[in-house]
């Protein structure tokens, strides 16, 4: 009589194994390939959100307020340093200041940055700045104008140093308005300026800014921690190639529109 051969039972039942899994692989697959779709459109709404941030342009303003009231002078500076303490808490405000002229002139000048128009709009909806707005009107002799400002391409604005004391530091801001054949080049000659000013000893701000219904118009903002720190500036190589360079850029006289000024934000 024949001996029956050895079977393995494994081998026998390797057959209905194999049918279950191959559909268990297969399962897997499309996991993993959803899953792998679902991390690159994360991935890529990540990057869109990103350069859609780089994009969001800052919002500036530089307000000039003419003459005010000698007899509204001390309940101004308190309305309005309330709304500038204030201001400058707020989450998506980047700088806020009140500047005078060093003469004593009672015609400030204020300038404010937000990371975007939104931020602004936030800004004007708070109570404190419906206040300063309302002690400002009735403090004023004339009508206040401001100017809405964009950060130069190519030429990014900082943001400003603190002085260790405001009322010993210096201030100045100058209009420019450019010979439209001239804007690239004035452009160029204050970048090539800006690292330097910003560098030096005593620097709180070297920021250029472009008016933002001209381009054509530009606003320069520096600051100082002393008189000396910005005396000093001004006798430096740099400024006296920019000074030279740019002598026959301007439509008119930039000395014309331009303010020395001490910080009153405080």
């Amino acid at each position: 009589m024949k001996k029956k051969a050895h079977q393995n039972p494994i081998a026998k039942q390797s057959p209905s194994f194999g049918k279950l899994l191959m559909p268990l692989i297969f399962l897997a697959l499309v996991v993993f390939s959803c899953t792998h779709s679902k991390q690159q459109s994360n991935q890529i709404r990540k990057n869109n959100a990103l350069k859609n941030t780089a994009k969001t342009e800052t919002f500036q303003e530089i307000g000039f307020l003419g003459e005010v009231k000698k007899r509204e002078w001390n309940s101004f500076l308190q309305a309005v340093r309330n709304n500038i303490m204030y201001s400058r808490r707020e989450a998506r405000n980047i700088s806020f200041s009140l500047y005078q002229p060093v003469d004593g002139r009672m015609q400030p000048i204020w300038f404010e940055r937000f990371k975007d128009k939104a931020a602004h709009n936030y800004h004007k909806e708070q109570e404190y700045f419906k206040n300063a707005i309302t002690v400002i009107q009735q403090s004023l002799t004339g009508e206040a104008h401001s100017i809405t400002l964009k950060v130069v391409d190519g030429l990014s604005a900082t943001v400003p140093k603190a002085a260790h004391q405001p009322e010993d530091s210096r201030h100045v801001i100058v209009l420019f308005d450019v010979k439209s054949e001239k804007r690239t080049a004035f452009i160029d000659a204050m970048a090539a300026a800006a690292p330097l000013s910003r560098s030096a000893q005593g620097n709180l701000e070297f920021n250029l800014y472009v008016y933002a219904d001209d381009t054509n118009k530009f606003v320069l903002v520096e600051g100082w921690q002393t008189v000396a720190d910005h005396e000093r500036q001004l006798i430096q190589d740099h400024i006296k190639r920019l000074n030279s360079t740019t002598k026959d850029f301007f439509v008119s006289n930039p000395l014309d529109t331009r303010w020395v000024l001490k910080d009153i934000s405080q």
